[in-house]
């Protein structure tokens, strides 16, 4: 018996009996997953001329509200026909774990996105580019000098060709006199703490407070990141068009009204990689899938019933783009991963990968949340905290009216060095009149409960920890591995490098808070996290380290060279000790890029697409 045939007979044992219906074409490329690194890539290769089949676990869910609204953007995670729940632990010691104020018993939620789109259907839309070094650095580790940033830009223009992106309108903040008051605090603090006030410094008799609030109402953060600028206040540009969220699915959808070759099956959940395993190396020939909606144990609602499994053939590649978490886990359920973890969960090592699953990071996120005197302006009469369709604010987007549901509510940031001698910005703090304190089950709710609350969230990045790691739980392909990130759980974590630049970020905004006290005696601006008890750099490192979250996690299956016993693919994409298998998805990373995540993914994924192309060339 052939080592294909015994995966079909290993699958049929475990899923049921393995069809491959006559009609079934065999595709070019298949490709798992269509998020940030699968949308893309799927149909920019269907656009350079292959036939590709693209499939996705979850549904096309573009009809609803929650998909649409910008300002929905936490509701659509906690939504059972948009949303995965992976429930992960953040440090060694679960006892640490349970000191958080969003441990459950199942351990500290994160929400993934499950519809056509990924987690590109449910995140809060952001799209910065990274800093020039991240693809430097990026080239450096894998040799290959496509990775350059100079050549990376010729992918942030084309992602621009099918992303539309937007900014807030300054006069939601400037028409709310406590949201400004902060704006304001926040730009005269760092213009006095600022040798560099960024873009509009040669204005002349003009202040560093206004020259920033100027900034912050005219400037493009991204423009300014390419350029080089590394701190100012701007305005967050979001993946919106016209005021509605828009991403992978639109592109996908497109390619294929165009007449493109791109087949796309929604609710098709893979559970397997299929081998040939008598080439050398190991070739991947194709992916088992069954129908069937909510068929992954990380669902919210009831599961449907499964289809039997089916067999889609890729006569080129197999390319997983099944997100940081789900892509590692099929890799392992299919035999390629650490040889000692597939032989303890009793699967048949196809290749020896030791990497998989390993690398995992993150960025460190905290928020200071302090409650005003009275509610924001902004939010006065909006029912944010579920859909309402008599809520006048969802009335005005409907009608294609500005307002607040046309932003996802950050409405500035602040891009700034933790350390004068840091050669990038490597704080991202951004502001939302809510009370934003991470992801528990309700917290979209609890966010926009009462509407006197102002946040500011400060998001590290360039984080240093990358002590995370993924395994199985078992061989079932629908149970969500175990996820565990390991953070600031080395001797001495209080004094971690991460950490301690989050204790600079929670001191620059509290500054920021002062300074709005003092030009509006009026107003008392209680602060409610970490609150006036946490007072030292130990106290706020102490309560960061306990209670910070993130919601960019990657690099589980990192890039590097063909000699480099971290990585995972090398520079091509291409899985070590195999043929005919790529993963193209944000695990990849071998350390996490920028501020925010899906901009560099968007921009991998179309390199990705070209190089595939160029190697399969005729």
């Amino acid at each position: 018996m052939s080592r294909t045939v015994w995966f079909l007979a290993a699958a049929v044992l475990l899923t049921g009996c393995v069809t491959e219906t006559p009609a079934e074409p065999t595709y070019e490329f298949v490709v798992v997953g269509s998020g940030a690194g699968g949308g893309p890539l799927a149909a920019r290769l269907a656009r350079l001329g292959h036939k590709v089949l693209l499939l996705e676990a979850g549904e096309d869910v573009g009809g609803k509200l929650k998909y649409q609204v910008p300002a929905y953007h936490a509701l659509s995670t906690e939504d059972e026909d948009l949303a995965w729940w992976f429930f992960v632990q953040h440090h060694q010691d679960r006892a640490i774990d349970e000191t958080d104020s969003k441990y459950t018993p199942d351990g500290i939620l994160y929400p993934r996105g499950s519809a056509l789109g990924g987690s590109t259907a449910v995140n809060a839309m952001v799209t910065v580019v990274p800093p020039a070094s991240d693809w430097n650095r990026l080239s450096e580790r894998t040799g290959d000098g496509g990775f350059r940033a100079v050549k990376m830009r010729a992918y942030q223009d084309r992602v621009a060709e099918w992303l539309s992106t937007e900014n807030a309108d300054p006069t939601l903040a400037m028409n709310d006199r406590s949201v400004f008051d902060f704006f304001s605090a926040a730009a005269s603090v760092l213009a006095d703490e600022s040798d560099d006030l960024g873009p509009g410094t040669d204005l002349p008799g003009v202040d560093g407070t206004a020259k920033n609030l100027a900034t912050l109402s005219t400037a493009d953060l991204n423009e300014a990141v390419s350029a080089g600028e590394t701190e100012g206040l701007f305005r967050l540009p979001v993946a919106t068009k016209d005021g509605r969220r828009n991403g992978t699915r639109e592109f996908i959808l497109d390619t294929v009204a165009a007449g493109y070759d791109l087949t796309v099956k929604t609710g098709h959940f893979v559970t397997q990689v299929v081998f040939d395993e008598e080439q050398d190396p190991p070739r991947a020939i194709g992916v088992i899938a069954q129908a069937g909606k909510g068929l992954y144990k990380a669902g919210l609602g009831t599961p449907g019933e499964a289809s039997d499994p089916v067999l889609f053939r890729a006569e080129k590649d197999v390319i997983l783009s099944a997100g940081v978490f789900n892509s590692p886990q099929l890799l392992m359920l299919s035999g390629v991963g650490e040889r000692a973890h597939l032989e303890e969960m009793g699967i048949d090592v196809v290749a020896h990968v030791p990497a998989v699953g390993s690398n995992l990071q993150d960025r460190t996120e905290v928020s200071v949340v302090t409650e005003m005197e009275r509610d924001s302006d902004i939010l006065k009469n909006c029912r944010l905290g579920r859909v309402d369709m008599d809520d006048p604010c969802l009335l005005d987007w409907m009608a294609d009216r500005p307002g607040a549901y046309n932003t996802n509510g950050f409405l500035a940031s602040a891009l700034v060095r933790s350390d004068p001698n840091r050669p990038d910005a490597d704080l991202q703090i951004f502001a939302t009149p809510s009370d934003a304190r991470g992801y528990y089950p309700g917290y979209s709710e609890d966010a926009v409960r009462e509407k006197k609350f102002f946040s500011w969230l400060i998001l590290k990045a360039h984080s240093k920890n990358n002590d995370g790691v993924i395994r199985l739980r078992d061989k079932d392909p629908f149970n969500w591995p175990t996820i565990q990130f390991n953070a600031f759980d080395e001797e001495d974590p209080l004094h971690d490098e991460d950490l301690r630049a989050v204790v600079e970020g929670v001191k620059l905004v509290r500054r920021f808070a002062d300074r709005a006290r003092s030009q509006n005696e009026g107003d008392p601006l209680i602060e409610v996290t970490p609150g006036p008890e946490v007072v030292t750099d130990d106290d706020i490192a102490a309560w960061a380290r306990k209670e910070a979250w993130g919601h960019h996690a990657c690099c589980t299956n990192p890039m590097g060279k063909d000699d480099d016993d971290r990585a995972v693919v090398d520079s091509h994409f291409r899985v070590k000790r195999t043929a005919g298998l790529r993963v193209m998805d944000a695990s990849v990373f071998p350390e996490i890029p920028g501020t925010f995540i899906a901009m560099p993914i968007f921009m991998l994924s179309e390199r990705a697409a070209d190089v595939i192309h160029e190697e399969y060339r005729d």
